[in-house]
């Protein structure tokens, strides 16, 4: 078997360990979607993503529930195409420093899809033990990422 193949696994072997439930589906979900879309593990942390070189998102399994962390719109490119609901989406989840417990406190100013906020994290945007209707809007944002960065990508909402 393959290195890349083991990791693939032991993202599945951490979920599938550390969640029950819906929990567990919603994570193996995203991790499904995450690979139909193209994505793949980062050489040293198994549970992040990235496309293309560029960083996506990075999953926090543990015995309490799993967090996504980042998204690739937020923070960093305010002219794509957008809803006021992803928005306000997205304003909704910004991860303030001090809740995530990563070393780079104090947080920075940054402007989110034109608001500006403060103290925000390194990892900007946070979705705690997300539902299926919060992993559909994540899945949103991501495939609108890919659109435009990458260029006439299909949507992988549908791929789960």
């Amino acid at each position: 078997m393959s290195e890349n193949n083991n990791r693939t696994l032991k993202i599945e072997d951490e979920i599938n360990s550390k969640l029950s439930g819906e929990m567990q589906k919603n994570a193996l979900d995203f991790v499904a979607y995450m690979r139909e879309c193209g994505m793949t593990n980062h050489e040293t942390h198994k549970t992040a993503f990235m496309h293309n070189g560029k960083w996506v998102c990075i999953l926090i399994i543990d015995n309490g529930g799993w967090t996504i962390y980042d998204n690739p719109l937020c923070g960093r490119d305010d002219d794509f195409p957008v809803d006021e609901h992803l928005m306000e989406f997205a304003w909704n989840h910004v991860n303030l420093c001090g809740k995530c417990g990563c070393p780079s406190k104090p947080g920075v100013r940054k402007t989110i899809f034109g608001k500006e906020f403060y103290n925000v994290c390194t990892s900007e945007v946070a979705f705690r033990n997300p539902d299926a209707e919060t992993l559909k809007k994540v899945m949103q944002l991501i495939d609108i990422w890919k659109k435009n960065i990458i260029g006439g990508e299909k949507d992988c909402r549908d791929a789960i």
